[in-house]
């Protein structure tokens, strides 16, 4: 359960909300879906939770936030009609979203994502955002919670971005040119140095190697995936049954 509380918005934001409507669908693709109605306050879905579906609001107001270390909201945006929700390259969901008044949204299938953002530019954007939130959110624990295991902890960003190139429709084994070495420490919060050992490392272990245009390529993804997961970090073990999966712990 999520620590009770509710989501005050402020009564100029409420009054815009209420007077919204769902926007013309025309333009929109129309796929196989069905609607869910949420009650004020109505959680739709959980940090920590496995995604099951894509929602868009139809009419009222999500709004999605995570929880603090003192058991307090950090409100992130809300989601108004149109707006759809769930989207990003982890399996688990990094936030929680509660209706902040009586809501309705509409479900599709994890699959429909390139369909809907197809033709909707607002969509794709949002999508990219909510990558970018993840891997912040990865980032930090991997910062956390794995200080002492650095190949763990670069086997688990290298199958991030493996992900996140699956999610996209590129190769999942390439990382390109645009993961250099100075952004990779950064996220990892290590020196370029430490970060070139670490590489050599895993390649001498024959789980990556050099490509062209000064590219990586995954070589052996399975047994990296099995590295990744002796670090016991939340959402970073998708193979494992859900009662061995070190999951954060909800108040």
């Amino acid at each position: 359960m999520a620590p009770a509380f509710q989501v005050r918005v402020l009564s100029f934001v409420r009054d815009d909300i209420r007077s919204l409507r769902c926007s013309d669908e025309s333009s929109r693709p129309v796929l196989d879906a069905d609607f869910r109605l949420l009650e004020r306050n109505e959680i739709l879905f959980e940090a920590g939770d496995l995604k099951a579906n894509l929602y868009r609001v139809e009419t009222g107001a999500l709004c999605i936030y995570t929880i603090d270390q003192n058991a307090k909201a950090d409100v992130i945006e809300f989601a108004l009609a149109g707006d759809l929700v769930g989207m990003g390259f982890l399996e688990r969901h990094t936030a929680n979203a509660r209706a902040a008044i009586d809501t309705k949204v509409r479900c599709f299938a994890l699959d429909d994502l390139h369909t809907l953002a197809a033709s909707d530019e607002r969509t794709k954007s949002r999508f990219d955002s909510a990558v970018r939130r993840e891997f912040a959110y990865r980032r930090n624990l991997l910062i956390d919670a794995g200080r002492s295991n650095l190949l763990a902890r670069l086997s688990a960003f290298l199958i991030a971005v493996s992900q996140q190139n699956a999610q996209e429709g590129r190769d999942p084994t390439l990382i390109d040119e645009t993961w250099g070495s100075a952004v990779v420490a950064d996220y990892l919060g290590i020196s370029v140095d430490d970060l070139g050992t670490a590489l050599v490392q895993l390649e001498k272990q024959g789980l990556i190697q050099p490509a062209a245009q000064h590219r990586l390529r995954i070589a052996d993804l399975t047994r990296l995936e099995t590295l990744a997961n002796e670090m016991p970090v939340a959402l970073l073990q998708s193979d494992l049954p859900d009662a061995q999966r070190a999951l954060p712990t909800r108040a």
